[in-house]
């Protein structure tokens, strides 16, 4: 399974909020065979809200080593940030791998470069991992808040009778990612996910 597929599976739900659970059992159907987990550490939200770690562990010696995923959220945020960051960390398990980091140094240096202002991001030069991660982010929205619920929600956000943030309640995702999906533009975007 691919990202796209996922988006898609999830696209036509409008009952909110999606649990990030729910994503789980939609990889495993489709092959997907890594042992999950998400744990709360105390990470400086300043420099990382939470990260990924992919490993390996064979139970016999002459065993098949079983794939295994820690998903690291800073235990301190709210549960909207919580939530939304493990959606975007569990997205990277269908990143290509010519997409990911496995050394120290690499990963310093993603963080370093995720962490930057926008008007400090280099697309061109950041490299493809930066760049995968800067787009978890609006995947983990497509999902979180799906096409569909997102259509139903539009009529009574254009007459005033929702705001943004009680849509952000309603699919406990933060604030500015509603902004992003709810927009005149996400159409476009959302389609470019699904393709």
């Amino acid at each position: 399974m691919n990202t796209s597929e996922l988006i898609s599976k999830f696209s036509a739900r409008i009952e909110l909020p999606i649990d990030v659970n729910d994503l789980l059992p939609v990889l495993q159907a489709s092959g997907e065979e890594t042992d999950i987990e998400f744990i709360g550490v105390e990470l400086d939200p300043e420099i990382l809200q939470g990260k990924i770690k992919v490993f390996h562990i064979r139970n016999t010696l002459y065993g098949e080593p079983k794939r295994c995923a820690n998903i690291y959220y800073h235990r301190g945020h709210t549960t909207d940030w919580q939530r939304f960051i493990c959606c975007k960390e569990l997205l990277h398990l269908l990143d290509p791998s010519a997409a990911t980091t496995s050394t120290p140094e690499d990963i310093a240096e993603l963080a370093r470069k995720i962490g930057l202002p926008q008007y400090m991001q280099d697309p061109m030069a950041d490299g493809l991992d930066t760049n995968v991660d800067r787009l978890a982010e609006f995947r983990a929205a497509s999902i979180l808040l799906p096409y569909a619920a997102r259509e139903v929600l539009m009529q009574p956000l254009s007459e005033d009778k929702l705001t943004l943030a009680d849509i952000a309640r309603m699919a406990d995702i933060p604030r500015k990612y509603v902004g992003l999906v709810m927009s005149d533009y996400w159409p476009a975007i959302h389609s470019l996910f699904t393709r």
